[in-house]
């Protein structure tokens, strides 16, 4: 089995683009990874053979409000606890960078409260911030 290597930093743009393209979460430009990217107030990756195989980022103040805005794991390595490094990694930053009283949110794709569970995250609809809402595009928008 090979070893994962997980580190504190962001893949670059071009890594970025195709991770995303490779495991269904949508294609994007090198402006907008670029951008997306540098917007993050934490970021981890975890590479296998050098090779980017999962990837977790924070979005937000880095103090008061953390957003965890995306974990990602190449479906190749699910069920081999990546998902969980990363997590471990999130977690521990939350610990040193987080004030007392800090917000940190995320919004999980259904089916999926059960991970984050297991690292301190409640579900909102019975605490302080409600249910999840989103605000479509203006593309996405009927008129």
């Amino acid at each position: 089995m090979a070893t994962l290597e997980l580190a504190e930093k962001s893949p670059t743009a071009a890594e970025y683009i195709d991770f995303r393209a490779k495991v269904g979460w949508g294609n994007i430009d090198e402006a907008t990874a670029t951008r997306s990217l540098k917007a993050s107030t934490y970021s981890v990756t975890l590479r296998q053979d050098g090779n980017l195989v999962g990837f977790a980022r924070v979005m937000g103040d880095g103090v008061l409000f953390f957003f965890l805005a995306e974990v990602i794991v190449d479906d190749a390595v699910r069920g081999q606890g990546c998902g969980e490094q990363l997590m471990g990694a999130i977690t521990r930053y939350f610990e040193r960078a987080a004030l007392p009283d800090a917000t940190i949110t995320l919004v999980a794709m259904p089916g999926r409260e059960r991970f984050y569970e297991r690292f301190g995250f409640v579900r909102c609809p019975a605490g302080p911030f409600s249910t999840g809402m989103y605000y479509p595009t203006v593309s996405s928008r009927r008129v």
